[in-house]
């Protein structure tokens, strides 16, 4: 298995468990049952989240998004969803480099990235070859709108106000184009984009165009904007990437995984798009001691009584691994193991439940009861109706268990209108079954038959009371 497949796994795995514990469409819900919360801030553990994500290092960039989700599952789902997206672009873009096909033909807008003016304040080689691109995508779907992007000024012009000159030239309606006329690098592309298409709920997809050495960077920044917007506003954005169009100034450019150098530079960006550069430089410098597990947290079920014969049910239980003395937490129920519970006799119990993780294992418990499972007893009468001092009744029980594994042993009284009758021993080996032939009844009317199952120390007593009519 491959890194990339392993930190891809490990990231859908944390979203999974960010889904267990109440991933809202707003931050305000928490589970009832919710992890402990990490003493790491939330702005550490997101600033964690970029710097492990840049040193390749998953186990630890995945401990700070589940850190994050005691805090906020919202938040962290946000993140979880992002990193994911970032280690599939890390892998490999691919590029296209003509108007891919099947794009929305509503809601849909192409966001063009400017380049630098000339001096003189007219557009260069490099934007004016990503506008052709523009234009022909624009043709192929003429119901869509396109974004430019750039605000560098030069003589008094923006490459916004520039290629939105270009576009209107060549015959595109202006009001087809919107204008982002204030970002100066990729950064503020993304972040100031972003901003522009979330003034507009009708536009419900995008794809980028620029080169394709430079798409792949876009790519993520742009992912990464959606999510601080998200952030800031406190609600869910639906807006989605679906392709992008490139110039192919590169044949390997975006192909492949990313080089070191390029995935170094994208770590930084995406730290200033969510407005924590400074942060992250200081981390860099004095990087976040080795996570390592120092202890466990666990909340039991609600009631934790059972049954004689009963297994362990572990639903409701939430197991919070601690690393760091709490700077760090993670639920890991899932991987926990539980020991010390055994329900074959009545009495108190202790579940011991451990952790391993980092070399280390860690052990807490909890509490449960064991008491007595219920019985039930099912009678029927060979006849309902006999005659006076010659019909004789044949009374035939089962005797049932509340848990499929407690077999039922033990007495059982037979009784006539309140007077004891016989008491017969039940084993194990009649599987619950039992009869007897009741002696001739003398009187004539309606008597009451009663069969009364005493119990045992793992089965609760019960009984059922049948009638027959004694006729002359």
């Amino acid at each position: 298995m491959s890194r990339h497949t392993r930190t891809a796994t490990a990231l859908a795995t944390v979203l999974v468990m960010l889904l267990s514990v109440g991933f809202e469409s707003v931050p305000a819900a928490q589970a009832a049952t919710a992890p402990v919360t990490p003493t790491a801030s939330a702005t550490d553990l997101r600033v964690q989240a970029v710097y492990f994500e840049k040193k390749h290092n998953s186990d630890q960039r995945d401990l700070a998004v589940a850190s994050l989700a005691a805090i906020s599952p919202w938040k962290a789902g946000l993140w979880s969803e992002f990193l994911a997206s970032w280690d599939l672009a890390n892998k490999g873009l691919k590029i296209n480099t003509a108007p891919p096909k099947g794009l929305p033909k509503k809601g849909h807008v192409f966001v063009v990235l400017g380049s630098a003016l000339t001096k003189a304040g007219r557009i260069t080689v490099k934007t004016s070859r990503r506008l052709k691109v523009t234009l022909a995508a624009l043709a192929k779907y003429p119901a869509s709108t396109v974004l430019v992007s750039g605000g560098a000024k030069r003589n008094g012009h923006t490459e916004a106000g520039v290629m939105y000159d270009w576009l209107v030239d060549k015959g595109v309606k202006k009001s087809r184009i919107l204008r982002e006329s204030t970002s100066a690098s990729t950064v503020s592309n993304a972040t100031n984009s972003m901003a522009v298409l979330s003034d507009h709920p009708e536009l419900t997809s995008y794809t980028l165009i620029s080169d394709a050495s430079h798409i792949r960077r876009a790519t993520i920044l742009f992912n990464a904007a959606k999510v601080a917007i998200q952030e800031k506003t406190g609600n869910r954005w639906a807006i989605t990437s679906l392709s992008n169009v490139a110039f192919s100034d590169s044949s390997v450019a975006s192909r492949g995984p990313v080089p070191a150098a390029t995935h170094t530079i994208i770590a930084s960006n995406v730290a200033s798009v969510f407005g924590l550069l400074s942060r992250y430089k200081a981390m860099i410098a004095k990087p976040p001691a080795k996570a390592e597990l120092t202890s466990i947290s666990v909340v039991p079920p609600a009631a934790c009584t059972y049954q004689v014969g009963q297994k362990l049910d572990t639903k409701g239980v939430v197991v919070t691994a601690l690393y760091n003395k709490g700077r760090y937490t993670r639920t890991v129920t899932s991987g926990a193991t539980f020991a010390g519970f055994d329900s074959g006799k009545v009495g108190d119990l202790t579940v011991k439940v451990s952790y391993a993780a980092t070399g280390v294992s860690k052990s807490a418990s909890f509490g449960c009861e064991i008491v007595k499972a219920t019985s039930s007893v099912g009678a029927t009468l060979s006849t309902r109706t006999i005659h006076k001092a010659k019909t004789r009744v044949t009374v035939k029980a089962a005797i049932t268990t509340s848990v499929a594994t407690v077999v039922p042993y033990g007495k059982v009284r037979f009784s006539l209108d309140g007077k004891r009758l016989s008491t017969v021993m039940l084993d194990t080996d009649d599987k619950g079954l039992i009869s007897l032939k009741l002696p001739r009844i003398g009187k004539t009317g309606t008597h009451t038959i009663e069969v009364r199952y005493l119990g045992n120390s793992k089965l609760v007593a019960s009984k059922q009371k049948l009638t027959v009519k004694v006729i002359a």
